[in-house]
């Protein structure tokens, strides 16, 4: 059903503007005031803009499927840090820390569903810099280096995802296609067709290609949209399972 939900939010917007283009023609009479061969022009444009756009949003986003299992793999292997420590130095409590690190996945998740800030998810992490002092402390300092690479690769990889999340892909492009796609809408609506059966088809099907890719391109360009209850936004938020997974094991250990 996920992937019909731009679809079938987009219908409103056809309808809307097949609905005017009815009105026109049935109830004022009016059939239109330009050829419809000579919008062709305007039509090519507006392909090359959506194209160029999602091009742009599609690097962002082919990047961003890739940053949850970075996140997990790197959970993964603080937690092998901290066994491989507490394996040589018994008085590590490796329980505590175990649940120190689920603390922190779980501050992770919280940071993606929008139940925490940007700023509260660096203090969790910043946190976490108790469990590598204490391994100083415990006599495990080599393990505690080892660990403080991954931590800093961790605060990298969520720096990426939200510069991902709340940037958007060149701002005055997409006003230029927001201007575009009205004028394509007017257009459509005021040119004049060969036969109604032709203008009953191009009509609610142009409207339904450009409001809709012009709709995907946006919803690309924000792959982390979720809400707090876990949901998705849109249609095109990648894939948290990774980092969920990775939650389920540690938990398990943990419990």
């Amino acid at each position: 059903m996920i992937k019909w939900r731009l679809m079938l939010t987009t219908l409103p917007f056809v309808a809307v503007v097949t609905a005017i283009k009815a009105v026109l023609e049935f109830g004022v009479g009016w059939g239109g005031a330009v050829d419809f061969a000579d919008v062709g022009v305007v039509l090519t444009a507006g392909v090359f803009l959506t194209g160029f756009l999602l091009t742009g949003t599609i690097s962002d986003y082919k990047e961003a499927e890739k940053l949850p299992a970075e996140v997990a793999t790197t959970l993964e292997l603080l937690e092998e840090i901290l066994v491989l420590a507490a394996s040589i130095r018994p008085a590590i409590k490796l329980a505590e820390m175990r649940r120190s690190l689920l603390g922190m996945t779980d501050g992770i998740r919280d940071w993606l569903y929008k139940r925490k800030t940007t700023a509260q998810v660096f203090e969790v992490l910043t946190g976490f810099n108790d469990v590598l002092q204490s391994l100083e402390r415990d006599g495990a300092g080599p393990y505690a280096s080892r660990a403080v690479p991954q931590l800093a690769s961790l605060r990298k990889t969520i720096s990426r995802m939200d510069v991902i999340s709340r940037t958007g892909f060149l701002p005055p492009a997409y006003a230029l296609l927001e201007t575009l796609l009205a004028l394509i809408l007017i257009l459509v609506i005021c040119a004049k067709y060969k036969s109604q059966l032709a203008e009953f088809i191009l009509v609610p099907v142009l409207t339904l290609i450009y409001v809709y890719m012009l709709r995907l391109i946006r919803d690309v360009d924000d792959p982390f949209d979720y809400s707090p209850d876990g949901k998705r936004r849109g249609g095109a938020e990648v894939e948290l399972f990774p980092i969920e997974e990775y939650r389920e094991r540690l938990n398990r250990r943990v419990g």
